[in-house]
């Protein structure tokens, strides 16, 4: 941050023209007081995006009820009541027995609150943010060929239960507990954004 810097200017009576003394720093406080608050705001956000995650963890019975409750609501008024309980009826009980767009709408909620989280622990966190986001689309989409190919391969019992097992990490505090430590201290920033 630049340092904020005024002139003091003194006039002269007997040249009857005024001239510049060397700068006065004004606020070397203020600057301080608007880092304090900035970090002050960044710990705030910080706690409130963990009880977030921990509400989300600990009453995620409440969240399901009301995310199924919702989602019925958005087919039955668009009339496609029946093909989502058709949909539901191909989906594995080894994946899911709650409403498949419910658990695609909680993961996403609980993942989007968990890259929040990193962005705000990961200091010039845009080459370290790209690394965290790479490494939760590359889990996503393990889970998401191991769920294609054991409905190809019919119905393969090991590739759910593998699904199920990546998609229970994906969706819990443990990447970010994982990833701040890695990324912080493994990952150099080394563009000009991330200084």
């Amino acid at each position: 941050m630049g340092a904020a810097f005024s002139y003091v200017y003194t006039s002269s009576a007997a040249h009857g023209c005024m001239s510049m003394a060397a700068p006065v720093k004004l606020y070397p406080l203020a600057t301080s007081y608007s880092r304090l608050l900035s970090s002050l705001g960044r710990v705030l956000a910080i706690a409130g995006l963990v009880l977030i995650l921990f509400y989300l963890g600990t009453y995620d019975w409440v969240v399901f009820d009301a995310l199924t409750a919702g989602w019925q609501r958005v087919f039955t008024s668009i009339g496609l009541a029946d093909e989502l309980a058709a949909l539901q009826r191909s989906v594995s009980r080894q994946i899911t027995w709650r409403s498949l767009p419910t658990m695609l709408s909680y993961g996403l909620l609980y993942t989007g609150t968990c890259l929040l989280l990193l962005r705000l622990l990961l200091p010039r966190g845009g080459r370290r943010m790209r690394w965290a986001a790479l490494l939760y689309l590359i889990v996503f989409g393990a889970c998401g060929l191991l769920l294609a190919g054991a409905k190809l391969a019919g119905d393969v019992p090991w590739a759910y239960r593998l699904a199920r097992r990546l998609i229970d990490f994906i969706v819990s505090p443990l990447p970010v507990i994982v990833l701040v430590p890695l990324l912080r201290w493994y990952v150099s920033p080394k563009s000009k954004e991330d200084r």
